[in-house]
């Protein structure tokens, strides 16, 4: 029920509004309204009230909160002072009814004994039953019979009475779910949904940090294992206060064993499975949480889910293929290293792969405000079109966009340390997309006077990180003067070398069948 200030003409002006919003709308009964008007000692020549439906999609939790949100907005669009006075929820949902699917009788004669049957072929006669009843639940006798819904008794007369002009007795039904079963708790469809998703979600929640907490330090084992308590109970009360079958103690044993299964996928099963890692837990968090945030994102605005997911990922795709987004963090990395275009070239498959890890940091912000904001809409917790709620969101993407571009643009730099690392200890050089450095023994083919070397001086007895052939040179990293040295590739032979730390045989100690005569 609203009230709307202003006299004959604001009224019509709102009840105008309603129609063009496609809203059903009806005045009160003489005896409401004056319960309304006695109630907020209102004018009767300027207050008028009204019952209107304000439809809502989304949760039905809060919905009044969204209903009094749609009435505001009513108020801008008309300029008209109109109060939400009294608001309730209409249950909509539907009771769940079992399914039955119709099927012929006639053979039913084959599987009854008669009467005067004797007592040494009562085996035979319980075998031709077992046979006819498995028969029944596998269909064969079904036929082109149709399915009901409903109650046994009303599906059977339903389908007796619609099969014929006059009924027929040789049409029986059969369940098809368990719901037709004797004593079975009939559940609402959206509260059983609800049920479902407030029992798995928070055992999955349940088995996210029970992970966690094995990689936790002390305080972080006790916040994890009182979280995974909380989100446990929450489970078992849910189950227990919507009944699954007929008595609690089964009810219980089905939260039993369903956490059980949830601990030993999360824990593992000695011997059997080990169970997820922290990374595995953090990743399928992310991925349940990007689905569930995009899937009610579009039960609510289906071109939104467009815009939010579907243009990012193009654009971001789009862009990386683009030579200068592809080439950007290679070009950075030779920059740190010193090193040339030529000297850092790599196929195209890589670059779009840099561009990819340049960009898909913030496709992933993007896509976790997006997710974010279809849940706290879904939700009722953000006004529609709020500014309050829209600047918050730009703030965090760009607060998102700005730590991983940060992070994007600072993976040239830390790639570049891990090769310094290791050409100080001698370890395996990492690769950088499509950047392969490896150790290699280079020996002099020439005289070492007529060796054309820029960047230091060459020491055979040594290993170097080696980036491979550019411009007919080879490309090596001088630990000492932390530089490039490049030397013409017809002047000396390269051999791989697995291991920086052990050095390299020199020339004279080098086999003769290895020595290349020029």
């Amino acid at each position: 029920m609203v009230e709307i200030l202003g006299g004959p003409t604001k009224w019509e002006k709102v009840e105008q509004h309603l129609h063009g919003l496609g809203w059903s709308y009806w005045k009160p009964t003489p005896k409401d309204r004056r319960i309304a008007r006695r109630a907020f000692d209102a004018d009767p020549g300027d207050s008028g009230f009204l019952w209107i439906d304000v439809p809502i999609s989304g949760s039905p939790w809060r919905a009044d909160r969204e209903a009094s949100w749609q009435v505001a907005a009513v108020r801008k669009a008309t300029q008209v002072i109109v109060y939400d006075r009294l608001l309730w929820r209409d249950e909509t949902d539907r009771t769940l009814q079992p399914e039955w699917q119709v099927y012929s009788t006639r053979f039913r004669a084959w599987a009854n004994p008669p009467a005067q049957a004797r007592t040494w072929s009562k085996p035979l006669w319980w075998l031709r039953k077992a046979l006819y009843r498995a028969a029944i639940q596998t269909g064969l006798f079904d036929g082109r019979g149709p399915r009901v819904r409903g109650g046994k008794t009303s599906v059977l007369h339903l389908a007796r009475g619609m099969a014929a002009p006059a009924e027929r007795e040789d049409i029986d039904v059969r369940p098809l779910d368990g719901r037709g079963r004797v004593g079975v708790v009939m559940h609402g469809e959206d509260a059983l949904n609800r049920a479902l998703a407030l029992i798995m979600g928070p055992l999955f929640a349940m088995g996210l940090l029970l992970v966690l907490a094995r990689q936790a330090g002390p305080v972080g084992v006790a916040v994890c294992w009182l979280l995974a308590l909380a989100c446990t109970s929450i489970a078992w009360w849910t189950a227990l206060t919507l009944p699954w079958s007929r008595t609690p103690l089964r009810c219980a044993l089905f939260s039993l064993l369903a956490t059980a299964l949830m601990a030993c996928v999360a824990l593992g099963v000695p011997g059997v499975h080990k169970g997820m890692t922290p990374t595995q837990a953090v990743a399928t968090a992310a991925v349940t949480y990007y689905a569930a945030g995009l899937m009610l994102l579009g039960r609510r605005w289906r071109w939104q889910v467009l815009v939010a997911s579907v243009l990012p990922l193009i654009a971001t795709v789009v862009v990386a293929a683009l030579p200068l987004t592809g080439r950007f963090l290679h070009d950075m990395y030779a920059d740190e290293l010193s090193l040339t275009t030529a000297e850092t070239g790599v196929s195209g498959i890589w670059q779009l792969a840099a561009a990819m890890k340049l960009l898909w940091p913030s496709l992933g912000a993007i896509l976790f405000i997006a997710a974010g904001w279809g849940i706290l809409r879904y939700f009722h917790f953000i006004r529609p079109r709020s500014i309050t709620a829209g600047v918050a969101a730009i703030t965090a993407l760009t607060l998102a966009l700005t730590m991983t571009a940060s992070a994007a643009l600072n993976s040239p730099k830390t790639a570049v340390l891990k090769l310094k690392q290791a050409a100080i200890q001698g370890t395996v050089p990492p690769p950088y997309f499509g950047i392969s450095p490896e150790w290699t023994c280079v020996v002099p083919t020439v005289p070492v006077s007529e060796l054309t070397e820029k960047g230091g001086t060459l020491k055979a007895t040594e290993p170097y990180i080696s980036f491979g052939i550019a411009d007919g040179q080879v490309v090596l990293w001088n630990r000492p003067s932390g530089k490039p040295l490049r030397m013409a590739a017809d002047q000396v032979r390269t051999t791989p070398q697995q291991n920086g730390a052990r050095g390299c045989p020199s020339r004279r100690s080098a086999p003769a069948h290895a020595r290349e005569v020029r």
